[in-house]
C-alpha cells in the first residue's frame, strides 16, 4: 500500500503538482459550501441526565407531567449587602414588567419573584435578608440558537439598568450556556494563534529551515479546514455532534499529530537522500519504509477515538466521531500533499540546513543513553519503574469534581452570580432534588415516600406535595443541607432513591435533579471508562502484534503506556487538586487522557518498536537496539516536544477540566518521550532477551550476530552510516 502512495505521489513532478493543487482546491472550495463549525456547535452538558437512567427518566417525566418545568431557567440575583429594602423590592416588580411586558425578549414565558408570587417568599429571598431571586423560565429556544444567546443578553441589560449600589447578575442554566459560549468564542482564536506560533517556533529550531517549518504548518491548515468543513456539514445533518471542547481538542490535536507525521516521514526522507541523488526516490523510498508505522499509528488513533461510541453517556459517546474524522483527514495529507510540496520545494526546502542527515553516532546524547541502556538494563529499568510509580501515586488524592460551574476560570456573570448564591443560600437549595411518584394510590404512596426520604440522614428539607395537572404523578421537592455536586451529596441520592422506592412498592417512584444527574454520570462515566479501556487494550494489542509479529513486545509497550497514563494522572491531581486547591477533576480528564495518552503514545511506540526490528534484522541482538534507540531518539523527542507543547496549550482555555487535561498530556508525553520510549522501553526489551519478539526470530538468526561484548556498550566494528548500501 504505501509503495502504490509512494508511486501516486512521488512518481513525478507533474503527479507531487497534481496533488498539491488538489488539497488546495478542496480547501479553498469545500468550506464554502458547508456551514461552519460556530453554526452547529452545541454547547452540550458533562452533567446533562443520560437517557435510560432513572435522571433521565425522572427529567422526561417532569416535563411531560409539569408544564411549568418547561424551558431553560435564567436566575436573576439581586443583592443589597445592607438588606432588601422597599425600593429593592420596587426593582424586583420593575424588572418583573419588562420581562413580561409588550417589549419582552423572546422566548420569556413569565417571571418567578416576590411580586409575583409572594408565598414563595421563603425560597425566594434568603435566609439573611439581603438577596433575592426571580426566576426566568426561556422556552421555545434551544440553548445553541443566537436567539437564545440574545435573549440571555437582553435579559441582562433589564436586570442591570437601575442596579445602582446592588449587585445584579444573571444565573442559572441559560446563563451558564451563554457565558460558556461566549468564552469559548474568544478562547479559540487565542488557542489557534498560540499553538501556531508554538509549534512554529519548534519546527524552526528542529529543521532549521524556514521553508520546511511552514509547509507542514500548511499541511495543517489545509487538513483543519477541510475536518471542520465536513464535520459542520454531518453536525448539520446530524450526523455526529460538536460541542466547544472537541472544536479546541480539534486544533491541538491536528497540528500536534500533524507536525509529529511530517516529522517522522521528513527525517526518514533525509536519511534516504544520502543513497541517491533521485529526490523523487528517496521519498518513494521513505514512504514506503515509515509510511506503514505513520498510517499504523494514525489508524489507531482514529480506532481508539472511534471506541468512545461503546459509551452510554451522550457527551462522552459523542465526542470522538469529529476528533477521528480530524486525523484521518490529517493522516492523508501528510502521506499525500506533505511529500509532494517538500518534493516540489527542492532543494530550497532545506536551506540554510543540509539537506542529507548524519549519522547521529554511538557519541551523540541518544548513542550514550542506548550505551548505558545495554551496559545497565536492570537498573535502567528499575530506576524508570520506580519514578513512575511514585508519580502514580498522586492518584491517591483524586477527588471527582461534578459542580460544572467551578469549572469555569474567567470570571462570568454567571460564575459571580453562583457565588452569591451560595453566600446567602443554604446550599442544597440552588439545586433540589426531585422526587416524582406515580401511581394508583399516589396520596398514600406520596406520604409514605415523604416520611422516608425525610428519615435519610442529610436531608434539611421535603416541600409540600405538587400534583400534575392531568393527575397521576405528584412532584416532591428535596432539599440536602450541604452541596449538592459533592460525594456526599450524591451517595445521598442513591439513599433516597432505595428507601423512596421501599416505602411506595405499588408507584413507580423517580429521583431527578442536579444530584441524581451527577450520581448517574459519574456512575457510567465509570462504566465507560472501563469499557473503552478494555476496548482499547484489545485494539493496540492487535494493530502492534499485526505490525511488529510479536506476542511480547506488544504487551511491554502498552504496559509501559498504561503506566505513563497513571503517572500523568497523578501529577495532574496533585499538582491542580492537591496543591493548587481546585474543587476537583471531571470525570472527562482520566477519560481523554486515556483515549489521546495511550493512542498518541503507541505512536512512538510504533516509530520505536518498527526500528528494532528494522535494525535487528541487520545489526543482531542486541546491537539493533542500541541503532534503533540512536537514529529514532532525536526525531521521537522533537515529536514528543512538539506534541506535548501544543496539548499544553490546552491550559490557556477558560475552564479547570481542559486545563487539567493539557497539563496531563503534557507530562505524560514528555514521561513517554524522555523516560519510556527513551530508557525503559528499550531497557526492558535488552532483559526480555530475543524473545521478546517471540515467535519472529529477530536477534538469534535473522540478522548477523553482534560484535558488542555483553556488558560494554561498545561496537568493536563500525555501525554502518544512515543509507549505506547494506541498509537497504
Amino acid at each position: 500500500m504505501t509503495s502504490t502512495i509512494g508511486a501516486l505521489v512521488a512518481g513525478s513532478r507533474r503527479r507531487a503538482l497534481l496533488v498539491v493543487v488538489l488539497w488546495l482546491l478542496l480547501a479553498g472550495v469545500v468550506p464554502r459550501l458547508t456551514p461552519t463549525v460556530d453554526e452547529v456547535k452545541d454547547p452540550g452538558g458533562a452533567n446533562s441526565p443520560v437517557a435510560g437512567a432513572e435522571s433521565g427518566a425522572a427529567r422526561d417525566l417532569l416535563l411531560k407531567e409539569f408544564p411549568d418545568q418547561r424551558g431553560v431557567p435564567a436566575i436573576i440575583v439581586l443583592r443589597s449587602p445592607g438588606g432588601l429594602t422597599p425600593a429593592d423590592e420596587a426593582e424586583v416588580a420593575r424588572i418583573g414588567q419588562a420581562l413580561t411586558g409588550p417589549d419582552a425578549p423572546e422566548g420569556v414565558d413569565g417571571v418567578v419573584s416576590v411580586a409575583t408570587t409572594p408565598q414563595a417568599k421563603a425560597s425566594l429571598v434568603s435566609p439573611d435578608g439581603t438577596t433575592t431571586t426571580i426566576i426566568v423560565p426561556i422556552r421555545g429556544l434551544s440553548s445553541n440558537d443566537d436567539r437564545f444567546l440574545e435573549t440571555v443578553e437582553a435579559i441582562r441589560k433589564i436586570a442591570a439598568k437601575h442596579a445602582g449600589d446592588r449587585e445584579v447578575l444573571v444565573t442559572g442554566p441559560a446563563g451558564i450556556a451563554t457565558d460558556a459560549v461566549k468564552v469559548f468564542k474568544d478562547a479559540d482564536l487565542v488557542l489557534l494563534l498560540i499553538t501556531v506560533a508554538l509549534v512554529l517556533g519548534l519546527l524552526l529550531i528542529i529543521y532549521r529551515s524556514p521553508l520546511l517549518a511552514l509547509i507542514p504548518l500548511l499541511g495543517v491548515g489545509v487538513a483543519l479546514q477541510l475536518t471542520e468543513a465536513v464535520g459542520a456539514a454531518l453536525a448539520d445533518a446530524g450526523v455526529i455532534t460538536i460541542d466547544a471542547s472537541s472544536a479546541s481538542i480539534m486544533t491541538v490535536l491536528l497540528f500536534g499529530a500533524g507536525t509529529d507525521y511530517a516529522l517522522f516521514l521528513v527525517m526518514r526522507f533525509r536519511e534516504e537522500l544520502a543513497t541517491t541523488t533521485d529526490r523523487y526516490a528517496a521519498m518513494r523510498a521513505a514512504i514506503r519504509r515509515v509510511g506503514g508505522a505513520v498510517l499504523s499509528s494514525g489508524l489507531t488513533v482514529v480506532l481508539a477515538l472511534l471506541t468512545l461510541l461503546l459509551a452510554v453517556v451522550p457527551a462522552t459517546r459523542e465526542f470522538g466521531s469529529f476528533l477521528a474524522l480530524g486525523v484521518a483527514m490529517i493522516l492523508l495529507v501528510t502521506v499525500t500533499f506533505l511529500p509532494a510540496a517538500v518534493l516540489l520545494a527542492g532543494k530550497a526546502a532545506f536551506w540554510p540546513m543540509r539537506q542529507v542527515a548524519r549519522d547521529p553516532g554511538e557519541l551523540s546524547f541518544w548513542g550514550r543513553v542506548g550505551a548505558v541502556v545495554l551496559r545497565r538494563p536492570l537498573a535502567v529499568a528499575a530506576s524508570g519503574l520506580v519514578v513512575l510509580v511514585a508519580l502514580a501515586l498522586g492518584l491517591v488524592g483524586y477527588t471527582p469534581n461534578s459542580n460544572l460551574i467551578s469549572d469555569f476560570r474567567a470570571e462570568t456573570d454567571s460564575l459571580r452570580g453562583q457565588q452569591v448564591l451560595d453566600e446567602a443560600f443554604p446550599a442544597g437549595q440552588l439545586a433540589p432534588t426531585t422526587v416524582l411518584v406515580r401511581g394508583d394510590a399516589a396520596a398514600q404512596d406520596v406520604e409514605a415516600v415523604a416520611a422516608a426520604v425525610r428519615g435519610v440522614e442529610g436531608v434539611a428539607s421535603v416541600g409540600r406535595p405538587v400534583p400534575a395537572p392531568g393527575g397521576g404523578v405528584v412532584r416532591l421537592q428535596v432539599v440536602y443541607d450541604d452541596d449538592p455536586y459533592g460525594t456526599p451529596a450524591l451517595e445521598r441520592t442513591g439513599t433516597v432513591r432505595e428507601v423512596a422506592s421501599r416505602a411506595a412498592p405499588g408507584a413507580e417512584v423517580l429521583v431527578g435533579g442536579e444530584s441524581a444527574n451527577a450520581l448517574d454520570n459519574r456512575t457510567l462515566n465509570a462504566r465507560d471508562f472501563r469499557i473503552i479501556a478494555v476496548a482499547m487494550a484489545v485494539l493496540i494489542l492487535t494493530v502492534l502484534g499485526l505490525l511488529l509479529r510479536a506476542v511480547a513486545a506488544p504487551l511491554v509497550l502498552l504496559g509501559t503506556t498504561a503506566l505513563s497514563l497513571m503517572s500523568a494522572l497523578g501529577v495532574t491531581v496533585l499538582t491542580w487538586v492537591t496543591f493548587a486547591g481546585q474543587a476537583g477533576t471531571s470525570d472527562r480528564v482520566p477519560l481523554y487522557s486515556l483515549i489521546f495518552l495511550v493512542a498518541l503514545g503507541v505512536d512512538y511506540n510504533i516509530l520505536l518498536a518498527s526500528r528494532m526490528r528494522e535494525e535487528l534484522a541487520i545489526h543482531g541482538f542486541p546491537e539493533g537496539i542500541r541503532v534503533a534507540l540512536t537514529r529514532t531518539g532525536g526525531v521521537i523527542t522533537s515529536a514528543g516536544l512538539i506534541l506535548a507543547g501544543t496539548f499544553a496549550v490546552l491550559m490557556t482555555q477558560p475552564i479547570n477540566s481542559l486545563l487539567q487535561f493539557g497539563f496531563a498530556m503534557a507530562v505524560g508525553l514528555l514521561l513517554d518521550t524522555f523516560l519510556i520510549r527513551g530508557a525503559l522501553v528499550p531497557a526492558l526489551f535488552r532483559l526480555a532477551g530475543p524473545r521478546v519478539w517471540y515467535p519472529s526470530r529477530l536477534g538469534r538468526d535473522g540478522g548477523p550476530s553482534t560484535t558488542v561484548e555483553e556488558g560494554s556498550g561498545t561496537d568493536r566494528t563500525p555501525v554502518p552510516a544512515v543509507g549505506e548500501p547494506g541498509r537497504d
